[in-house]
């Protein structure tokens, strides 16, 4: 009798020892999801626009990195519109991209810039050339952000 309940002890004593282990297992995996989470490219989608006596700009961006993709449309009043697809990068708060549009029926590209300060993204303006088949700014960091043109965040 006295075997029996050793062995039953024994019993009860590995059992909750291998609990306890699976529960700190457990407990560890959260800390190894948060890892990867902390590890990871954070996805941020951001939209803005721009409405003025009939004239409309709207920039949709996903940020990924530094790196970013979108639509950006300018509907001018009485005008054609431009309607295409952004892609380049962010850095310090400024997004560089290539604007990859049709207008009149031809496609074109040319870079585009805009200042992202809080909720507002203000076009930057400069001197442009023609470079590898798109028109490019001659020196990005001389660019105008003049207040323009500044299109205020909105609900994607």
């Amino acid at each position: 009798m006295k075997l029996v309940s050793i062995v039953l002890c024994l019993l009860f004593s590995v059992t909750a020892c291998q609990q306890r282990t699976d529960r700190g297992a457990q407990s560890s995996q959260p800390d190894t999801i948060r890892n990867i989470v902390a590890d990871s490219v954070t996805t941020i989608r951001q939209s803005y626009q721009y409405v003025k006596n009939g004239d409309t700009i709207s920039l949709a961006i996903t940020i990924q990195g530094d790196q970013v993709n979108g639509d950006l449309n300018y509907l001018w009043k009485e005008k054609d519109k431009n309607a295409g697809h952004i892609a380049g990068t962010l850095k310090d708060s400024l997004l560089l991209a290539d604007y990859t549009f049709s207008s009149e029926g031809q496609q074109s590209v040319r870079q585009v810039a805009f200042k992202l300060v809080g909720d507002r993204a203000v076009e930057g303006f400069g001197e442009m050339e023609e470079r590898g088949g798109k028109m490019s700014f001659v020196d990005p960091s001389k660019l105008s952000y003049d207040q323009r043109v500044v299109l205020q965040k909105v609900n994607p």
